[in-house]
């Protein structure tokens, strides 16, 4: 066999080996890796934002929202003061995956099932929850109110539904439904899970901001103060 001949084979057995493995393997796996890669280059942002409104106390209102913005996390916090003159505020960027790992929990506990609960008699508290998602071109948003969840989560209520009668029939029987009980603690879960979370440094600035509006409002409680 001539070196001409050879070198034929040779390359021909390469150029069958290369055909081989691109069927066997590069084939298969390139349109998985295309679509890895396309979402990995998806648009990908939440926002989960927390409105705290207070009847009484040094803070009238509270604001918590955590965003994330294709990975790039952060916390804003605003309180105002009782007389609505002083609010102070911030925004930090968070690192690290505990704030994806909190929106996943919220969405276990309820945050897109829940619904708009009805205002208690003078209630003590109360909130709005508003989250929005987007992934890609496709997204969704809701926010419902609730007030006092302490009672939601705690209370032994029934709830009946009643049917009256038709006009045609007033002498039929009135309809009432089983009872279903009202108790539900995934407000206050919800309530408590945003305001509890961010590293030891972001909850003790949130605490000092309540201390400093909680002494600009006793120096305004005291005779003559402003």
């Amino acid at each position: 066999m001539t070196e001409k001949w050879r070198a034929v084979i040779v390359i021909a057995c390469i150029v069958a080996g290369a055909v081989l493995s691109y069927k066997l393997f590069f084939g298969p796996w390139l349109p998985q890796f295309e679509a890895v890669r396309q979402i990995q280059n998806e648009n990908s942002t939440w926002q989960v934002t927390l409105q705290c409104y207070y009847a009484g106390g040094a803070v009238s209102n509270e604001t918590f929202r955590l965003a994330n913005d294709n990975g790039k996390t952060s916390l804003f916090y605003s309180a105002t003061s009782r007389n609505g003159l002083i609010t102070k505020q911030f925004t930090v960027p968070l690192a690290g995956p505990d704030s994806t790992f909190l929106f996943e929990q919220l969405r276990a506990d309820g945050l897109w099932d829940v619904d708009d609960k009805p205002a208690l008699p003078n209630p003590k508290d109360e909130y709005i929850i508003a989250v929005q998602q987007t992934l890609g071109d496709e997204g969704g948003s809701r926010a419902f109110s609730f007030t006092d969840p302490e009672y939601w989560a705690t209370t032994k209520s029934v709830e009946y539904k009643v049917g009256m009668p038709a006009r045609s029939d007033p002498s039929a029987p009135i309809d009432i439904s089983a009872g279903v009980p009202r108790k539900d603690p995934r407000y206050l879960t919800l309530v408590r899970e945003i305001r509890a979370f961010g590293p030891p440094n972001v909850i003790a600035a949130e605490s000092r901001i309540r201390q400093e509006l909680a002494v600009v409002h006793a120096v305004h409680a005291l005779p003559g103060g402003r």
